[in-house]
């Protein structure tokens, strides 16, 4: 496997104790975005840790959690429980991991951004999920900076429209974005990469802040 695809593993230690054991974002905020999810499949893309899985196995659901990086999931199957399955793959690759039977649900919290190809990553998720199945993500909000500190969702002095993926040296010393980057995505390119996948939009959530730092939503497989 390619380093470039696993940007984690390196930094799988200091992300556990950097994202503590709060709920995720998806739980938090979802604004009755996550449907009932008891007794469903649900496929958790790009993983990490398992803290969005872990979530998903309290409510009852059958999970798999997917994510191209072996140390995070060591951190996830460590942190049990024994009933969620993890798989280590690639999600924008044809999923030969995958069974066959159709998903109920998909979820991706806060990861989509760390995702260089969006569409090989939301074909999977339309492949996989039964037809009307439902797909619930977070991701850094694309239109404005990316904390309350004002430094920006971008690649600096880019501005919004310089796409891509990218690295800041000095852009956030606390955070994430300064040790694996990011892929910026212009909002529109979020929206027509969902819809070119089949993954039609029925809600959307900004989670109150003084500039919205994270967007959310629900889709349906056509």
């Amino acid at each position: 496997m390619a380093q470039a695809l696993a940007r984690y593993d390196e930094f799988a230690e200091w992300y556990e104790q950097w994202i503590g054991a709060g709920p995720p974002l998806i739980a938090a905020h979802s604004g009755g975005l996550l449907p009932a999810v008891a007794g469903e499949r649900v496929l958790d893309v790009a993983c990490g840790q398992g803290r969005m899985s872990r979530y998903l196995a309290r409510l009852g659901a059958a999970v798999l959690g997917i994510d191209v990086s072996a140390a995070m999931l060591g951190k996830a199957r460590a942190a049990g429980p024994e009933d969620i399955d993890y798989v280590c793959a690639d999600v924008t690759q044809q999923p030969a991991w995958w069974d066959g039977r159709p998903f109920d649900g998909c979820t991706c919290e806060l990861a989509l951004m760390d995702i260089d190809d969006l569409s090989g990553a939301l074909s999977t998720v339309s492949r996989v999920l039964r037809e009307g199945g439902w797909f619930v993500a977070s991701i850094v909000h694309p239109c404005f900076p990316g904390s309350e500190k004002g430094r920006s969702s971008w690649p600096p002095g880019d501005g919004y429209d310089g796409e891509g993926w990218w690295i800041s040296p000095d852009h956030n010393p606390d955070g994430v974005r300064i040790r694996v980057g990011a892929t910026h995505r212009k909002l529109s390119t979020v929206l027509n990469a969902l819809l070119d996948a089949g993954l039609e939009a029925e809600r959307f959530v900004e989670p109150p802040a003084p500039v919205p730092t994270f967007l959310l939503w629900r889709c349906r497989r056509r």
